[in-house]
């Protein structure tokens, strides 16, 4: 996990991430052949997921193919590979925490000291502020995890940092998921009631605090009440279109990052860009069945109840799934290289508790056979303080 945004922050970016993430999974593998691995369903969905996700790249509805196609496959991919990984290496709760707020950190620090920007919002790691933000903010909500569960405060510090570093990127997606996360921090071992009580006041926040965003104020930096309202105006065609492209190819949707193209050729829109939201990236490039296997995927990671630092990574898995109704960052593994590994953590926890339970051993758990009881022919004991029967 550390060694992702090292690779990003030397200038290597997506490509030096994809080769570190493919020696780690070699590691695993060869690990998983000496444990001898056996797949449970939670491999089998993943491995679904990619079958289908290659397919629709390989079997594209449209004859276009984007040069960097094959290089966000790759990615995508190597992340379902990595929480594929987590049901062998299982990672260790408290650890994943530590280190998801520490590595964000210390991106969080290397972009304020650097101070890149571009059009006044923070930048870095190769990556737009939308997609800085997303990752920036999946620290801010370990990094407060870690002092709520650790009970910790020298964890408020980190959280500082990383949530400075999100003020300066602007990013309105990135202030969601801070929210999303946080919510599911407050939710995690409280009450019936006070968790109906905190869903329905964190309702009311997520229906106005989107409008509130759309107005120029020291959240979104020097972008104009009309810029934003723009770009929330084209978003929301986007999505929409993409809504529509899904509702034509229901099962094998239009090819993997084929969407900028139908985008830029029709005829209301030509604007080239993506959908700015995963989910329905999904199910216009990839068909109906990716986003019904990645929100199977989700929901097994997030249906049980957990606490303790479970519930800082659960945390972090909301706040990231938040993060994809905004940008579409599933196929860059510097942003979701926490989320791949905190989701596997889950399924770890998933599959030990609906695991049988061993065996017990019969020659243990045999009772010893009563004097009456003694079987026929079976010698007499003469240590017994009875006389054996006749």
């Amino acid at each position: 996990m550390c060694t992702v945004p090292l690779a990003a922050a030397a200038g290597f970016g997506g490509t030096a991430a994809l080769a570190l993430v493919t020696a780690v999974l070699a590691l695993v593998g060869f690990h998983a052949v000496l444990k001898g691995f056996r797949p449970g369903i939670d491999t089998c969905f993943i491995a679904l997921l990619a079958l289908v996700l290659t397919l629709s790249y390989a079997l594209p509805q449209t004859s276009w193919e984007p040069p960097e196609a094959g290089d966000e496959l790759l990615c995508l991919l190597a992340g379902l590979a990595l929480l594929a990984a987590c049901l062998v290496a299982r990672p260790d709760a408290r650890r994943v925490a530590q280190l998801t707020a520490g590595c964000g950190t210390g991106a969080a620090a290397y972009l304020l000291l650097r101070g890149e920007n571009a059009a006044g919002r923070l930048i870095g790691l190769g990556l737009n502020p939308n997609y800085a933000g997303v990752l920036l903010a999946l620290a801010t909500v370990a990094a407060v995890g870690m002092a709520k569960t650790a009970r910790n405060r020298a964890w408020l510090l980190p959280a500082l940092v990383c949530a400075a570093a999100v003020f300066e990127t602007r990013s309105r997606g990135a202030y969601l998921t801070v929210f999303a996360g946080l919510t599911s921090l407050l939710l995690a071992g409280r009450p019936p009631r006070q968790k109906v009580l905190i869903a329905l006041v964190a309702f009311l926040s997520a229906v106005i605090l989107p409008g509130t965003l759309n107005s120029q104020t020291e959240l979104t930096g020097d972008r104009s009440s009309a810029e934003l309202a723009a770009n929330s105006g084209v978003r929301t065609q986007a999505a929409l279109l993409a809504a529509r492209v899904a509702w034509e190819n229901p099962l094998r949707g239009i090819g993997y990052a084929a969407f900028p193209h139908i985008a830029e050729s029709t005829a209301d829109f030509h604007i080239y860009m993506n959908t700015h939201n995963d989910y329905l990236r999904l199910a216009a490039e990839a068909g109906a069945p990716a986003l019904v296997l990645f929100a199977i995927l989700l929901w097994r990671g997030l249906y049980r109840r957990c606490s303790g630092y479970d519930a800082v990574l659960r945390a972090v898995v909301v706040a990231n799934g938040v993060a994809l109704l905004f940008a579409n960052t599933l196929s860059n593994l510097v942003v979701t290289v926490p989320f791949w590994i905190s989701l596997g953590c889950l399924f770890t926890r998933t599959a030990a508790r609906e695991s049988p339970p061993p065996a017990p051993d019969r020659l243990r758990s045999r009772p010893l056979t009563a004097i009456g009881n003694r079987p026929r022919g079976a010698p007499c004991r003469t240590d017994q303080p009875a006389p054996c029967p006749s």
